[in-house]
């Protein structure tokens, strides 16, 4: 009944009271979407894709990243802004509640009660289903915006798009014409996975180097295609079903998992020992 009331407490606090949670994935949406629109009415006009685009593609636009890099000097490395805007805004938002909370009404709470592995595992599951309802609002505002705008929708993508979009060099791509369902469950695992992780490291060490942590991180997978680098895993572009020497979904699944278990095993022991007077 306690993990009840904590969990509800979270929820209210910590998202519906969030107007910044409710409100970045939307305009997240709007923003990318007309950029989107605008990249590809251009690309219809000039005679440089031959069909309108589908949902699948804005889908693929904000979940893509950016194809191998080989450095070269005639290959200057291309940020991958879009990319990065949506798996580096959430950590941000998610970076301070947890501890707001510590230092708050949820000091005297948990000093009284010592049920630290309650409080722990309520912000787990505060993390996890906030970090879903961003990209369900992300996406649900991109479902909203392509019905409006006349788009079908379907999980349908057009390779001659992709290829503009995402400046295709001499990279062994598959054709896929559609977006399997793994494809779009992975992105969101490891963004649960890489925040997890953050809301961790932030016991360890203060919560803005955890984030910056995590800002290396994602720069350091959209640089380097390997499977070491779990950003990587969060790129629809790398994968294997796209890229012919790209990460492996079920790999990229099962490491998404790991890290989430390890993380909230390792902050569950981590924050029994935390001693939450001095760090404060």
């Amino acid at each position: 009944m306690r993990f009840i009331k904590d969990l509800a407490f979270d929820f209210r606090q910590g998202i519906l009271r969030s107007g910044i949670l409710l409100f970045v994935p939307a305009v997240t949406a709007a923003v990318t979407f007309f950029d989107f629109s605008a990249k590809a009415q251009r690309y219809l006009e000039d005679g440089m894709i031959q069909n309108p685009v589908d949902y699948g593609d804005y889908w693929f636009y904000l979940y893509g990243g950016m194809c191998k890099y080989v450095p070269s000097p005639d290959n200057p490395f291309q940020f991958p802004a879009v990319w990065i805007l949506v798996f580096l805004v959430l950590p941000f938002i998610l970076l301070n509640y947890p501890f707001r909370d510590m230092y708050g009404v949820g000091q005297q709470v948990l000093v009284r009660s010592g049920r630290r592995s309650l409080w722990w595992l309520s912000k787990c599951c505060w993390n996890l289903c906030g970090t879903i309802l961003y990209h369900l609002i992300i996406q649900t505002a991109g479902l909203v915006l392509s019905i409006a705008f006349g788009l079908e929708i379907s999980n349908r993508i057009h390779m001659d798009f992709v290829n503009l979009v995402f400046n295709i060099r001499d990279q062994e791509v598959c054709n896929p014409s559609s977006l399997p369902i793994p494809v779009w469950i992975l992105p969101v695992l490891v963004s649960v996975a890489i925040n997890m992780l953050q809301m961790t490291a932030s016991l360890f060490i203060k919560p803005i180097f955890s984030f910056f942590a995590v800002a290396v991180l994602l720069l350091a997978s959209a640089y380097l295609l390997s499977p070491f680098l779990v950003g990587n895993y969060a790129m629809a572009f790398r994968y294997d079903w796209m890229l012919k020497m790209g990460v492996s979904i079920g790999a990229g699944e099962r490491i998404a998992i790991i890290i989430l278990l390890l993380a909230v095993l390792s902050g569950l022991v981590r924050f029994r020992l935390y001693d939450i007077l001095e760090s404060e």
